[in-house]
């Protein structure tokens, strides 16, 4: 069942397409219809658990999909061999979407099905809709506007200029669905495009790209550093800049609201419940909400130089303090890295960089409103006592839980016998800020694996038979069902005995096992937290336990187990609002924002990071409604912005290479984006209150 595809539409019916998307008139080689709306059939597309209908309105179609809680569904439209999309020359692919249901929702496009997931995820995008609200999802099929011929192979890149993001003659399909749903949900597809046509450059001259500053060679932008005297120019425009705005009059040391209501002193923070709304309450009484960056680390954007020298102009030569030396993550082999924007700062302030730049980044976060130096940052900073901060902890070196997986690794084996002491040695050796009252809390470990309820019962369950994890799982079976024919009775199984279920592989039907898996899921989250918190709380009484900054689609037990055990809960939630993060029923906790931003490429970068804007001027206003969102929230008590310095345009460790600095660099800030975030920051106390 397939829609029928018409490439090469009528001048009426791309006149009634655009009216019907609000679009701007567009060429009609700049444009290319990839569903005729007007000539839909049920036979069109191809259902993924979901009611699939069309629809008729003034004259045209839509698709409509209704769907439920089920992860995933909603409708897959594909190209057919008798009519082929021809994407080869087109820049993005758009459609416009409607909410037709009763709650807010997000709608999901999936361009292509690339054989690597992370390419399949930057060849995606979504929107947040109200009800009856209509909005244009877009998805980039190329990193820029151009496109190399031939293509290049840079290696250890996620934004690659001139590649492809996803093989544009190879894309078949475009996939819709709901992003998390926890509810009935009803939207239309109103229309489906390919629109913009890519520059085709010559790869000639192309190495080095990068020049000595850590800039694109091939391109010029607003405060691009040409030289040594502009740099030195662009760093003292700012003094003034910093002198003319030195903080904000109604905050104290701490950041807090001085002209705010009084509550009890402590001499640290600590959360608590103000009519309705959760908050901080700083160390002198005062209320406070954490506005942060993540990594404000000088060391934090080193790019690896080794086997890609002939990328780079101007590498000088060897020293400890702007290289680095480890191995390559894949292949084990010696690596050799370079910090840009340590030698740019070198450049600035000479011999003595570092204080300087400690000293400007106080000034900076005072000037803007900023008040909490975030997840993996500067000790150096921190201790001197100029910002709050949080600490950072990661638990490592103990045996994980092999069957399970996820981007961020395998899942602590938490029934380990050595896991408490691992989590103890974990804590003292990195429990920097303990007792220090301006250390707000700590995260322990970041983006964890949790996966869906009771997926971590099933991974438990495929692991090796001397897991830990899976003997103690077994043991809670042998207690409850004390014969395993029971248990195979409500598993659906057919298990010889006990010891032959330590020794399976095998999967259970997780609808039947259901009851089981997620009562093992829950065992397996109170162990972990319950056993953080009490470390933490054993070396660090004074300070919040923020817990484990959880990412992507958490699910009521490990939110109700953290709940249990943690003094604030925090997410990292890479959307454009947050105002409408909760907690399950009957959990009334504060919530921390760990980690969020948004990117362009309007400076000189290849890659948007995780949520795009269009320029500099936008990063400022998703900032601002961000952040304004959060504070509508009664649950949130702060958010983090991640990263303070744009990741190297070579990519760091990873191949990270977002556009998501507050600075670029040349330690250059962005006018655009820090004038809104001090717009915006300096009456949030009020802004608070008052919504």
């Amino acid at each position: 069942m397939y829609f029928k595809i018409n490439l090469f539409v009528t001048t009426v019916a791309l006149s009634i397409l655009w009216s019907c998307a609000g679009t701007q008139q567009k060429s009609i080689e700049d444009y290319k219809e990839l569903i005729d709306f007007n000539q839909l059939s049920k036979d069109a597309f191809k259902s993924n658990n979901a009611i699939v209908d069309i629809i008729n309105k003034e004259g045209s179609s839509q698709i409509s999909v209704k769907s439920d809680k089920q992860y995933q569904a909603g409708v897959t439209v594909y190209s057919t061999p008798d009519n082929p999309w021809d994407l080869k020359t087109a820049h993005q692919i758009k459609s416009e979407v409607t909410n037709k249901g009763e709650y807010q929702t997000q709608v999901a496009m999936y361009v292509g099905l690339d054989p690597d997931p992370l390419m399949r995820w930057y060849s995606s995008n979504f929107v947040d809709l109200r009800p009856g609200e209509t909005k244009t999802i877009t998805v980039d099929l190329t990193w820029l506007k151009w496109v190399h011929s031939p293509q290049l192979d840079l290696i250890n890149m996620r934004g690659v200029p001139g590649r492809e993001k996803t093989a544009r003659d190879a894309i078949k399909q475009v996939k819709f669905s709901i992003r998390y749903p926890t509810q009935k949900n009803h939207y239309t597809i109103n229309s489906l495009y390919a629109t913009g046509t890519t520059e085709v450059r010559d790869t000639t001259g192309f190495f080095p790209f990068v020049d000595q500053y850590g800039q694109y060679k091939h391109d010029d932008w607003k405060d691009k550093v040409h030289s040594e005297n502009e740099l030195m120019q662009i760093a003292e425009r700012e003094i003034i800049d910093l002198k003319s705005h030195p903080g904000n009059p109604e905050t104290n040391k701490y950041g807090g609201w001085e002209k705010g209501e009084k509550h009890e002193v402590t001499g640290y923070f600590y959360p608590k419940k103000i009519g309705g709304k959760w908050w901080l309450i700083d160390p002198d009484g005062n209320l406070f909400w954490s506005a942060g960056v993540n990594c404000v680390q000088y060391s934090s954007v080193y790019t690896p130089i080794s086997k890609r020298e002939h990328y780079f102009e101007g590498i000088p030569e060897f020293n400890v303090e702007l290289f680095h030396q480890g191995k390559n993550r894949e292949t084990n082999e010696p690596s050799l890295a370079f910090n840009h924007y340590a030698y740019n700062l070198q450049r600035i302030y000479g011999d003595n960089y570092l204080d300087k730049y400690r000293e400007l980044t106080h000034k900076r976060f005072k000037s803007w409103g900023l008040n909490t130096i975030g997840f993996m940052s500067d000790h150096g900073l921190a201790e001197q006592q100029k910002t709050p901060y949080v600490g950072s902890i990661w638990i490592r070196g103990n045996r994980k839980i092999e069957g399970s997986h996820g981007y961020a690794g395998k899942f602590h084996d938490v029934f380990d016998k050595d896991f408490p002491a691992i989590v103890r040695a974990s804590i003292d050796r990195q429990k920097f800020g303990a007792d220090d009252p301006w250390c707000i809390g700590y995260f322990v470990d970041n983006e964890m694996s949790w996966g869906a309820a009771g997926s971590l019962s099933v991974a438990t369950l495929v692991s090796p038979a001397d897991q830990p994890a899976k003997q103690e799982f077994v043991k809670d079976l042998k207690a409850k069902y004390n014969m395993i024919e029971k248990l195979n009775k409500v598993w659906g199984t057919s298990h010889q005995s006990w010891d032959a279920l330590v020794h399976s592989a095998e999967a259970p039907d997780e609808e039947l096992a259901k009851e089981d898996l997620d009562q093992f899921y829950d065992k397996i989250s109170r162990k972990y937290f319950k056993t953080v918190h009490d470390e933490l709380e054993r070396v660090a009484p004074h300070q919040n336990y923020f817990g484990c900054r959880l990412a992507w689609a958490q699910n009521d037990i490990t939110l109700r187990a953290a709940a249990d055990y943690c003094d604030i809960i925090s997410f990292n939630k890479y959307e454009y609002s947050v105002e409408n993060v909760g907690l399950p029923d009957g959990v009334d906790k504060p919530i921390i924002i760990g980690e969020f931003h948004f990117g362009s490429l309007d400076r000189g970068m290849f890659h948007i990071g995780v949520k795009g804007a269009t320029n500099q001027e936008d990063r400022g206003q998703k900032y601002q409604e961000y952040i304004q969102s959060a504070l509508r929230n009664k649950y949130i008590i702060g958010a983090h912005w991640f990263q303070y310095i744009d990741e190297p345009i070579t990519g760091r460790f990873d191949g990270e290479n977002y556009n998501v600095g507050l600075v670029n660099v040349c330690n250059v800030a962005y006018p655009e984006l820090t004038g809104k975030i001090r717009e915006t920051c300096y009456p949030m106390y009020t802004y608070r209150n008052d919504n």
